[in-house]
């Protein structure tokens, strides 16, 4: 019963911080314009970049941040184990993809996804990185690199199993970082837009686009 009742504040914590929508909040106050009206519709710290400047980027990928480290900070006071900080990141994600203050619109949770990640598993997910970066170097092509890597990060998480140090010391070794890989790369897919992405991505990247 108190398994189950820490696992409903987890979800309900994380949804809610997730939630927080930064980039709208930063576009609003800053800019006075709503992202969900611009460009791709994406409520993203990219698109903030985009259409406010590389400043309220920064801010704004700044508060994702934070809102990461909040989520892991309540699940190690609340839990303190690792099903308690993979479970919030993932309902973390869900609030920022699928905001209710946003009418159920937002962004890709990646921040999040990537943060987490580094804390959690960071030599496994640099792995994940480097082949995404030599992807795009080879190919030349962000979107095509960035779905590549959505698809093999968590097979490349498996190595977690065996290697996980980290900075606070010797990381848990378990598969549970690759299931989650799964969960949170399946819901990019689900909010990825192929025909709106493009154009953003061209924006963002230049050359590196599709």
């Amino acid at each position: 019963m108190a398994v189950m009742g820490s696992l409903l504040a987890i979800l309900i914590i994380g949804y809610l911080i997730g939630s927080v929508p930064t980039a709208h909040v930063v576009m609003h106050v800053f800019r006075k314009r709503d992202l969900r009206e611009i460009g791709t519709g994406n409520v993203t710290s990219t698109a903030v970049v985009l259409h406010g400047g590389r400043a309220l980027g920064a801010l704004s990928l700044t508060g994702e941040i934070l809102k990461t480290f909040l989520c892991l900070l309540i699940a190690y006071y609340l839990v303190g184990q690792l099903w308690a900080y993979l479970v919030i990141l993932v309902a973390a994600s869900i609030g920022q993809i699928w905001c209710i203050w946003l009418g159920w619109n937002g962004g890709r949770g990646q921040t999040i996804f990537v943060t987490g990640f580094l804390v959690l598993c960071p030599v496994p997910f640099l792995v994940s990185v480097a082949i995404f970066s030599m992807t795009l170097l080879i190919t030349r092509r962000f979107y095509f690199s960035n779905q590549f890597w959505h698809a093999m990060t968590p097979l490349i998480l498996l190595l977690a199993t065996v290697y996980n140090p980290t900075l606070f010391g010797p990381g848990e070794l378990s598969w549970a970082y690759a299931l989650t890989a799964i969960a949170l790369c399946g819901m990019f897919f689900i909010k990825n837009r192929t025909e709106t992405d493009d154009i953003l991505q061209t924006q963002a990247w230049g050359t590196y686009s599709k």
